[in-house]
Order: structure tokens, then sequence, then C-alpha cells
């Protein structure tokens, strides 16, 4: 069973590679990973100077396979004096499964400045309630990471509110707490709407975009993040989501949406 940075090494040695089972999530590699490994390459390839990462937008175009060889490729969009943008693509059998586009961008003064209110959450990470691995039960990826719900909103429950409340790390911190290491703990969540179904059902993350609210603000490798997502809306087979992010201090430092298809109901598609 091989760990986050291990992942994170073979997306830069230009090789193709597979991934095992354990990071499996359904019948797809774990869409956080895959996002995560893309913009590495990126960063550790692309000659990117003092542009720090200002967002990050992700297509999941099609299950990523286990145990399958895959490849990532990128290309620059566009390379100007403040802005970079950089689309990167993971590819199994020719197809595009995961592709990513990353905006980097200079900081600079500016005469406005308005401050994010600042998170404090009600409780540790050593009092939320374990999101566990249940093997069979619970995507397989989950048991490389530490998820502690402080809402007791578990995917499945039925319950009322529309949030989900808690603290993300790795159990197996990596080398370093880098972007890549952030993509993908947000991407760890079940989606929001999953605990107001009283049972399982499909779901999937179609599109997601992050945006960076702090650029170059750094974290201990093993820090526990604070995370904050509310369904804004949901009907139709579809569910809109927003998230935000914390540092342990509090301070907000990104922003993530996603869009989630739900498969609770087999039906014809509603005519508009």
């Amino acid at each position: 069973m091989q760990n986050f940075q291990y992942y994170l090494d073979l997306a830069c040695s230009n090789q193709t590679f597979s991934i095992a089972p354990d990071w499996a999530q359904g019948r797809s590699v774990f869409g956080g990973l895959s996002a995560a490994l893309i913009l590495h390459r990126i960063e550790t390839q692309e000659p990117l100077g003092q542009k720090q990462l200002q967002s990050l937008s992700v297509n999941f175009c099609g299950p990523l396979e286990v145990e399958t060889p895959c490849e990532i490729e990128y290309s620059v969009l566009s390379n100007g004096k403040s802005i970079s943008q950089i689309q990167g693509q993971l590819l199994q059998n020719k197809e595009v499964k995961t592709q990513i586009t990353a905006c980097f961008g200079l900081t600079r003064e500016s005469s406005i400045h308005v401050s994010a209110a600042d998170s404090q959450p009600k409780n540790t990470m050593e009092k939320a309630s374990p999101f566990p691995y249940i093997k069979g039960v619970t995507p397989e990826f989950i048991q490389h990471l530490q998820l502690g719900l402080l809402n007791n909103a578990f995917p499945f429950s039925g319950v009322s509110t529309t949030d989900v409340l808690g603290w993300m790390k790795f159990k197996e911190a990596p080398t370093k707490f880098s972007n890549p290491a952030l993509i993908a703990l947000i991407d760890a969540w079940p989606p929001a709407v999953l605990p107001m179904l009283k049972k399982p059902a499909p779901a999937s993350s179609i599109t997601w975009n992050v945006e960076f609210t702090e650029s170059g603000l750094t974290l201990e490798k093993d820090s526990s993040v604070y995370y904050e997502c509310d369904v804004t809306q949901a009907h139709h087979g579809y569910a809109h989501t927003e998230a935000k992010i914390y540092h342990p201090n509090g301070q907000l430092i990104a922003l993530s949406r996603q869009l989630v298809g739900i498969y609770d109901i087999r039906s014809k598609p509603v005519q508009s």
C-alpha cells in the first residue's frame, strides 16, 4: 500500500504509472488524487517563478481505472507577465479521464482590501466524530486520510441539515503540505448532499473549481485543515455545493465549488 507522496513522486517522473486499488473511489480512482497529480506535474516542471496558484478548475471526464497504466500531459495556454494559465490532463488508453486548468499569478499591491471572516470551529479533530474506513462500505482511499465530522452529517443518514463541518488531514503526511496535498484533502469529503439521503445511492463530482484566497500561506506537513460545506441548491438530479477551507488558525485559505450528479431515483430525464 503506497502513500500520497509515492504517487506525487511518480507524477513528476515523466513515465506511465498505475494506481493501486487502495486509492479507489467506487469504480474509479479517487478524483482528488488524480487532480493533485496533474497539478504536481505542472508545478514541478513548469518555470512559474514567483507566481502562485490562484485557481484550479477540474473536469472529471470519465472513470480512471485502478491498476491500469496512465500518463500525464500538460500545455501552457498563456504565459503573461503576471498571469499564466496551464491545462493538464491525466489520460488512460489515450482517453482524457481528468482535466485541470490552473491559473497562476503574481501577488501585487492594491488599494482594494476586503478581509474574509475567520472561522472559529467548535471542536478540534480530536473531539470530532471520526469518518471510519469500512472495507466494502466506504471508498478505499479513505484509509489514507483522517476525516473528523463536527455535526455528524454522515452519508445516507437522512439528516435535514444541508451542511458538512469537519477537520481533515493525512494519516501519513507527505514531505510537505503543498497545493496538491490541499487539493486531495478538499475532495476527500463525500458530496454534502449525501447526508440528506436515507439510503445509499450513487453520486459523482462532474466539475470542481477551487480558488485560493491566501497565496503562499504555509502549513506544517501534518496539519489538520478545517472544512465547511453547504448545499446551495439541488434539483433535477444535480447538486451545487460551496465550501470554505480554513487554516488551523481560522484564516480562510480556499473556496471550493462543485457540481454533483445524484442518482438516487432511476427515472426518465425531466422535460424542460
